[in-house]
C-alpha cells in the first residue's frame, strides 16, 4: 500500500489496517500525508525517477474502510505510471513533467473479523484507479483501471499477524500500451516492538504489465510508530525482485485521527 506506488492497488487497504492496530482508532475519518520516491530502469536504458507528494483521507467505519488517495507527481524518464509501478517505453529519455497523478479510490468491507481483532479475519476490496493524470506527460494513461482482491488475516493474543492478498487487476487499454489484465498475491507478516511501535515485511508477485515482459516481483518493509492517540509516522522500503519492478521505492507518511 503510505507508499503510493506500492499501495495503488493493495497496500492502501493495509494503511488503515495497521495504523488503527497502533493507536486502536474508533471509528473516524484518517488522513495521510505521504511523500514517496522511486527509481528504476524497468527493462530500459535509461532510468526513470518518480516522486510523489499525495493526500488520503480514509474513512473507518463499523465492518467497512473507504479511501481516496490524491498524488502530486514529478517524473524523469521515459516511462509511464501505471498503477503502482512504471513501463519503459513512452517518452524522451531526458524528459521532466509534473503534475496531478491518477487519484485511487478503495473500500473494504470486513466479512468475518475485522482488523483489530484476533484470531481470523476475511475482507473484501473494490479498487478503481481514476484516470486524473496527464497521459502525455506519462502521469497516467489517461484510463480507468479496477482491481477486485480478498485479504486474508490471522491475529494472535501476543500481536503477532499474519497476513495474505489475492486479487486481480484490470486495466484501461490504449493504443500506445497494450496492456495486460493480472493476478497479484501478497503475503506478509506483521508484528509489535512495544506499544508504540508496528513492523510489517511481506513479498509480493504480479502478472507482467505488458505480453514479454517478466512478473513484477517486489518485497517490502513498512513500520508504524504512534506518535500519540491520534497521530503516527509511517515509513515504508520496497525493493524489485525483477527488472519489470523499481529498484527501490522508500515513503514517509504522516496520519492523524481527525476527531
Amino acid at each position: 500500500m503510505g507508499h503510493l506506488f506500492v499501495r495503488t492497488v493493495l497496500v492502501c487497504t493495509f494503511t488503515a489496517a495497521v495504523t488503527t492496530s497502533v493507536f486502536a482508532a474508533p471509528p473516524g475519518l484518517l488522513m495521510t500525508y505521504s511523500f514517496d520516491s522511486l527509481s528504476g530502469k524497468f527493462g530500459q536504458p535509461t532510468e526513470t525517477k518518480a516522486r510523489s507528494f499525495s493526500l488520503g483521507a480514509t474513512l473507518v467505519g463499523e465492518g467497512y474502510r473507504a479511501s481516496l488517495f490524491v498524488p502530486y507527481i514529478s517524473l524523469e524518464g521515459p516511462g509511464t505510471l501505471v498503477a503502482g509501478t512504471v513501463t519503459g517505453n513512452a517518452g524522451p529519455a531526458r524528459r521532466s513533467e509534473q503534475g496531478l497523478g491518477d487519484m485511487v479510490a478503495t473500500y473494504t468491507k470486513d466479512l468475518v473479523g475485522g482488523i483489530q481483532t484476533k484470531g481470523f479475519a476475511l475482507s473484501a476490496t473494490g479498487l478503481v484507479k481514476i484516470a486524473t493524470g496527464n497521459e502525455d506527460k506519462g502521469l497516467g494513461t489517461g484510463k480507468t483501471d479496477y482491481g477486485v482482491q480478498a485479504d486474508v488475516a490471522y491475529r494472535f493474543n501476543n500481536g503477532f499477524g499474519l497476513t495474505a492478498v489475492v486479487g486481480r487487476q484490470y486495466y484501461g487499454d490504449t493504443p500506445q500500451l497494450r496492456l495486460q489484465d493480472g493476478n497479484y498475491t501478497t503475503v506478509g507478516v506483521n508484528f509489535p516492538l512495544g506499544n508504540s511501535l508496528f513492523v510489517n515485511l511481506n513479498t509480493s508477485e504480479r502478472d507482467a504489465l505488458l505480453v514479454g515482459t517478466p512478473k513484477r516481483k517486489e518485497r517490502a518493509i513498512s513500520a508504524v510508530y504512534a506518535l500519540s492517540a491520534a497521530t503516527a509516522l509511517q515509513f515504508g522500503y520496497t525493493t524489485g525482485q525483477s527488472t519489470a519492478s523499481p529498484d527501490d521505492v522508500f515513503s514517509i507518511s504522516y496520519v492523524s485521527q481527525v476527531e
